[in-house]
């Protein structure tokens, strides 16, 4: 895998989408929870000497994939950045805000993702949570429940 660059002043970038186009283009080299950083100088990478397992090495590149590969499709579909919670589609000016920030669009986000494509938001729910399961993405999991018994509570409140 290779870095990306948006100029020949850039460091990298993750990923980049243009949304007017319809073209995204991601890079993963830098998501290996094995690489280190030198806080000198941004190219030089190295090896970890910390041991991590296969399943957790996995786990980590596929919840960093998963996040950056949200972030620029929803840039295809119109979304900008997100400047009202914590939030997938937040920007990130280096990696560490980028792992540190959530998998999950933040409520405004997700309205504006619902009314382009028209998906049902509880579906939705149902199915990340079939996918955080089958991945062990337990944190992620947790939250979509917490998410579906809102919407849940919420339904029978119009019920009554």
């Amino acid at each position: 895998m290779d870095d990306l660059y948006d100029g020949d002043g850039d460091l990298f970038v993750a990923g980049m989408a243009s949304g007017n186009s319809r073209v995204a283009i991601f890079s993963f080299a830098r998501y290996d929870p094995r690489l280190t950083f030198s806080d000198e100088y941004w190219w030089k990478l190295s090896i970890s000497t910390q041991t991590i397992s296969d399943a957790v090495r996995r786990s980590l590149v596929l919840q960093r994939s998963c996040k950056l590969l949200v972030h620029e499709v929803a840039h295809l579909f119109g979304l900008k950045h997100c400047v009202y919670s914590a939030c997938c589609m937040q920007g990130s000016g280096h990696l560490a805000e980028d792992f540190a920030q959530p998998m999950h669009l933040c409520p405004v986000c997700l309205r504006k993702l619902q009314y382009l494509c028209g998906f049902d938001v509880a579906n939705r729910y149902q199915r990340l949570r079939r996918f955080y399961r089958d991945n062990k993405m337990e944190e992620e999991c947790l939250w979509v429940e917490k998410c579906q018994a809102f919407i849940n509570q919420y339904r029978r409140s119009l019920a009554i």
